[in-house]
């Protein structure tokens, strides 16, 4: 009779123990902070990882600009990209380089640099002065440049001085950083004119012929004269807000690929 009560007094403290050691676990469980949910970056930061985004943001640029700038990632090193031309450009006024600049920054973070450099100048004046040193001492590693054209042709500068002067400059461009990139682009576009079509008809030529890459935002302008006026000011010089607006959008659908 005793070796039994023992019997079934062990059997009843193992329950006991079981059950605590159950209790205490399903306890510690509960109590426990569940695991956090990873939390997904965005933006594009020089942080040394190449990402599929960061590959997809750049799918238009040229490829020699895609391959720097994916090293320069890597490197946590800023890519620079310098907007480059006439009073067109509209630094003061919120023009297009402005939006473009914002707007590239916004979305590539500190991995883009974007500078402008806005001249009251001819091509001409702009290669063979301090203008283009300025641009030069900076080191880009990709240059938009907006060769003057409509500066040039209202100061009777021909389009071989004005092609002579590109050359001038991207050859001084690569000499000093041979992974540079040059992209050419034309001013905007003038209600009622003759001769400055065929300039910038001769600019894409030329830029075809020597392999620059050309963003023609030209296609993306009215084309009737009456229409196209009411995106430039009133004396042509440059684009109205609506002009600008237009103009900015088309390099941001080309720098931003989506």
């Amino acid at each position: 009779m005793k070796t039994f009560s023992l019997f079934i007094l062990a059997i009843g403290c193992a329950a006991v123990l079981f059950y605590g050691n159950m209790t205490w676990q399903e306890k510690t469980s509960s109590s426990s902070p569940p695991h956090p949910a990873k939390v997904e970056e965005t933006g594009t930061e020089p942080d040394g990882e190449e990402t599929a985004d960061d590959k997809a943001l750049i799918a238009h640029w040229p490829e020699k600009a895609q391959d720097t700038f994916l090293q320069d990632l890597k490197a946590k090193k800023p890519y620079k990209l310098a907007l480059v031309g006439s009073t067109a450009l509209g630094e003061e006024e919120n023009g297009w380089s402005r939006q473009v600049k914002e707007e590239l920054e916004s979305t590539y973070g500190a991995s883009l640099d974007v500078t402008i450099y806005e001249y009251d100048s001819t091509s001409i004046e702009f290669v063979n002065g301090e203008q283009a040193e300025e641009v030069l001492t900076d080191n880009p590693d990709l240059v938009l440049l907006e060769p003057f054209s409509l500066s040039d042709n209202s100061n009777l500068v021909g389009s071989k001085n004005n092609h002579e002067s590109i050359q001038i400059f991207n050859r001084r461009l690569t000499e000093q950083n041979e992974d540079a990139v040059l992209i050419l682009q034309p001013t905007h576009p003038i209600a009622g004119a003759t001769y400055y079509p065929e300039q910038i008809e001769e600019l894409q030529a030329f830029a075809e012929e020597q392999n620059i890459p050309y963003l023609d935002h030209w296609t993306a302008w009215p084309e009737d004269d009456e229409t196209l006026a009411d995106y430039v000011t009133e004396n042509q010089e440059a684009p109205n807000e609506k002009g600008h607006v237009v103009w900015a959008d088309y390099l941001l659908d080309y720098f931003i690929a989506e």
